[in-house]
């Protein structure tokens, strides 16, 4: 028997393919505000969610923020001394690899690095995030750390069993059958002890952006070094990543302190605009929403739990 179509089923986070109308669209956004841009900052992200980027840009109405098709805004500034759209900006371009993206502002540096420093959102870790602190439950009731404590409902209880918690109902409440540790501070935390930590409200990631360095267009008029790397503390270097941000493209003519190019970036450089376009489809969308961002059954909090 045919199915009927109206149990079609369909996917409402599908979007189109990207053309090369729309990445040449966004190639000249980024030399417009290039050329506009006194500043052009090279950030990375830690702990990324698309909310809080989404804030940033607003209050940071007057300058730019691009995050995500990184091959098409290294193409676009230019990544050797031939091609570069201003003078020296190639060194930031060149760095473009990771979870990296650019700020074009005319703010002054030391604006730029106090708001950055100051500015931090607490959110829920994911898995391969590492645990900020031990947590330990002790047998009876499991509570949430709401304020004040409260019980999870008795419709979670099957999701705690499931995720590795000797649990069970008692008078309609989710109850330890003894003591249970979570995580103890320090490790990499596995996708059932994240769920576990998202469910007892225990937040232990922070959304941040750490400036890792800058072009400055009077600098590279006065025939100065145009780009300024910052000291990262080791706090900062490991939740960017230590490669983060690294010159990954190199080329006779495009500088010193650039290293040698893999054969795929070379054919991506000098290859067709096909090949680029193949290529293209790793990097990022910034509008998309992350596969981790998407909410599933097992990751909605419990009816009666507010955030």
């Amino acid at each position: 028997m045919p199915r009927a179509k109206r149990s079609k089923v369909i996917s409402l986070t599908k979007t189109d393919k990207k053309t090369k109308e729309d990445k040449a669209n966004h190639m000249e956004k980024v030399r417009l505000a290039a050329r506009d841009a006194p500043y052009v900052w090279l950030f990375s992200i830690a702990n990324m969610r698309n909310s809080y980027l989404k804030e940033v840009r607003s209050l940071w109405k007057g300058s730019q923020i691009f995050y995500g098709k990184l091959k098409v805004a290294a193409r676009a500034l230019g990544t050797t001394a031939e091609d570069e759209v201003r003078p020296g900006i190639s060194a930031i371009s060149n760095r473009l690899n990771g979870n990296v993206g650019l700020l074009f502002t005319d703010s002054p540096p030391s604006e730029v690095i106090d708001w950055f420093k100051h500015y931090t959102r607490r959110d829920y870790a994911r898995a391969g995030s590492r645990a900020t602190r031990t947590v330990e439950l002790p047998e009876g009731p499991v509570m949430a750390e709401a304020n004040p404590p409260e019980t999870l409902p008795h419709s979670i209880e099957p999701q705690l069993r499931g995720l590795g918690m000797p649990t069970e109902l008692k008078r309609g409440v989710p109850t330890l059958l003894r003591d249970f540790r979570v995580c103890k501070e320090g490790e990499a935390l596995t996708s059932e002890k994240a769920q576990i930590l998202k469910h007892l409200l225990i937040q232990m990631a922070d959304f941040r952006i750490v400036p890792l360095a800058y072009w400055s267009a009077a600098s590279a008029e006065q025939g100065e070094e145009a780009v300024v790397n910052m000291d990262l503390t080791e706090e900062e270097k490991e939740l960017v990543g230590q490669k983060v941000g690294e010159v990954r493209i190199g080329k006779k003519g495009s500088g010193k302190g650039t290293t040698p190019r893999s054969t795929k970036s070379k054919r991506a450089s000098e290859g067709s605009d096909d090949e680029m376009e193949e290529e293209e489809e790793e990097d990022s969308d910034d509008e998309d929403i992350e596969d981790e961002d998407k909410v599933t059954d097992t990751m909605m909090l419990p009816p009666g739990i507010k955030l």
